[in-house]
């Protein structure tokens, strides 16, 4: 990954962190790169496999894994503030990035019923259910949007 490349990727994650993706148009004011440059850049990271999914067809940024950029069943709220995971897991991992008492209110994919987890100190210290992987980790990126 060249300096640049890796430069994106940090500013993804930072905010990401602070609460948004970035838009392709936005690492390009960031990084002074036209929008097809900053999507380029998107792509090579998305295909080194470094943690940055694309929505299929676009170059707009789906997940910084954990972060997920849309909206999903696994919200994590710290605060005013409020993530999005992709799963259990990512949410999980959101909570121990954030570092601050963070309660998850996500909804069972397969039951919908509500689970309420909460983290503080980092731990777990309220939750209900079973955490389930329908894929084994080695084959997550396999088809990494519905692992």
């Amino acid at each position: 990954m060249d300096s640049r490349d890796a430069a994106i990727r940090l500013f993804v994650y930072e905010e990401a962190l602070a609460g948004a993706i970035p838009t392709p148009a936005q690492i390009g004011v960031q990084f002074s790169l036209t929008p097809q440059e900053a999507g380029d850049a998107l792509r090579r990271l998305q295909d080194d496999h470094d943690a940055l999914v694309l929505l299929p067809g676009s170059s707009y940024i789906w997940m910084a894994e954990p972060f997920s950029a849309v909206a999903s069943d696994y919200p994590v709220l710290s605060g005013n503030r409020r993530w999005y995971g992709n799963c259990i897991w990512d949410a999980l991992a959101i909570a121990a990035l954030v570092g601050d008492p963070c309660r998850i209110p996500a909804v069972c994919p397969q039951s919908g019923a509500a689970l309420d987890l909460e983290v503080r100190d980092g731990e777990l210290v309220r939750a209900t259910g079973v955490v389930h992987f329908a894929v084994p980790p080695r084959r997550w990126w396999e088809s990494i949007g519905f692992t």
